[in-house]
């Protein structure tokens, strides 16, 4: 299943990368562009001003002059293996001046003034403007001028490494800030998208919280207007799932009621005419019809005691002793046990005490009495307990019928579902109320194979059990 949340994450931290990535790559390309117009710019201008002082100096012919001036002396003389880690400004200049250099030609190309021994390797080409060219193992990038009053060609040029730094430099102080925020844009993103988004996981609250005794509207009032429909939409249906699960169990109520009148008629109507067979002729043929009847009468009954539970109010529940509603329980089916020459025993020497509904854990415990009756075969085995296991009162009834295959054991508890060889008569209502009884209280029922024999069957319910609140004195 995609996540919202993860998915905005994902997106909006990429995005992020995405833009700042672009925008590194903007950046190193207007800063490279920038400061090479910078450095050009200047070429141009320190060309300029190289010519107007060699118009000076023309009139006084004192070029060494001007060459003694241009040349840098950190404390001495500039050697080519001087350390370009050391200090870039001393009390005699800066250390990238001898990364600048010039050179002055007449007209037939004869060298007259220049910066440096190493600038003699500068071409000379009446080309103007500017061009690169390679010197002593690095690019530098100079510009030309022509001075036709003097005849005189003028060459600036600069190492081109000095620019590669600069604009290093411009790039890695501009796009280091930011990419030092990118952890904290994701944080504030994680943190804006879970917020964003909290108004759905409050909806999905709410809905989980909805059952087919609690179908009232999601509340709407502080829900963002993108899911107001939705939120909308969905009361809608609670509206019309609840009015559609009150028609059925009002139909389920009313037809098991109106079903009980025409049985109970049809019933003394098959045994009048029973008796009346039996006097004239001495047969019973009706009997079948008893006990069609019988089987109709104990399903409608099922459907009722399903009507019950299910429009029964919630009323508090209390303490009460499982224990001895079992016996009570026991006492009234101990006659059909007896017919049947059922073993039928019960282990509970102790109080069990629980919070529950009295009426329901009767039905709970009849249920799965008859249960055990019905299906155990004649002089078979049923045993009852009742006891405290882990901090639980569990009620545990095993017996000796044909058991129920593990692979069925959880479609048993769904209304009407009966076994397909199953051919002991029943309504298939008998644990589908057992596990209504059992969600009611919030007890566990588990199913296993029965410890007295190796094709029964052995229902444990479990519940919560009661400790009487400590009087403080």
């Amino acid at each position: 299943m995609k996540s919202i949340s993860r998915f905005l994450l994902i997106s909006l931290i990429t995005t992020v990368l995405g833009v700042t990535l672009l925008a590194s790559l903007w950046i190193q390309h207007d800063s490279t562009h920038e400061v090479e117009e910078l450095f050009d710019a200047e070429l141009a201008q320190m060309a300029r001003v190289l010519q107007s002082l060699l118009e000076v100096q023309f009139k006084r012919t004192q070029l060494g002059q001007i060459k003694n001036a241009l040349q840098y002396r950190p404390g001495g003389v500039l050697t080519d293996t001087m350390n370009e880690t050391a200090a870039e400004a001393t009390a005699f200049g800066h250390k990238y001046e001898s990364k600048l250099a010039f050179m002055v030609w007449n007209d037939q190309g004869d060298e007259f003034l220049s910066s440096e021994a190493q600038t003699n390797h500068l071409s000379f080409s009446k080309t103007l403007g500017y061009t690169d060219e390679q010197l002593n193992d690095y690019q530098w990038r100079s510009f030309m001028l022509h001075d036709p009053e003097l005849s005189i060609w003028i060459k600036v040029a600069q190492r081109s490494d000095v620019r590669d730094e600069l604009t290093g430099e411009i790039v890695e102080n501009t796009l280091l800030p930011l990419f030092l925020t990118i952890p904290i844009l994701g944080l504030l993103i994680g943190i804006v998208v879970r917020r964003g988004l909290s108004p759905l996981r409050r909806v999905s609250d709410q809905l989980a919280t909805r059952n087919p005794d609690h179908m009232e509207p999601l509340d709407s009032n502080a829900v963002p207007a993108e899911i107001h429909n939705v939120v909308d939409a969905v009361n809608a249906l609670l509206v019309r799932l609840k009015q559609a699960l009150e028609r059925e169990r009002r139909f389920t109520a009313d037809a098991a009621h109106e079903l009980r009148t025409p049985l109970a008629a049809i019933r003394i109507h098959a045994q009048n005419l029973q008796h009346q067979l039996h006097e004239q002729h001495g047969s019973s043929t009706p009997g079948h019809i008893l006990t069609g009847v019988d089987r109709m009468t104990h399903a409608v009954e099922q459907l009722l005691t399903l009507s019950r539970l299910e429009f029964s109010e919630k009323s508090p529940m209390k303490p009460l002793d499982l224990a001895k509603l079992l016996r009570q329980t026991m006492a009234d089916l101990a006659p059909l046990a007896l017919d049947r020459a059922q073993d039928l025993e019960l282990h509970a020497p102790r109080p069990c005490l629980i919070e529950g509904h009295s009426d329901s854990l009767i039905m709970l415990c009849r249920n799965l009495l008859d249960n055990a009756i019905r299906y155990t075969p004649e002089q078979g085995q049923i045993h009852v307990s009742c006891s405290e296991q882990d901090g639980m009162i569990c009620l545990s009834v095993a017996d000796t019928g044909p058991g129920i295959p593990e692979h069925e054991r959880s479609k048993v508890l769904q209304r009407f579902y009966r076994l397909a060889e199953q051919t002991i008569s029943g309504s298939g209502l008998g644990l589908s109320i057992v596990q209504q009884i059992v969600d009611q209280h919030s007890a566990r029922l588990t199913m296993h194979q029965s410890r007295l024999a190796a094709q029964g069957l052995e229902i444990q319910v479990c519940f919560s059990q009661y400790r009487p609140p400590v009087m403080s004195i």
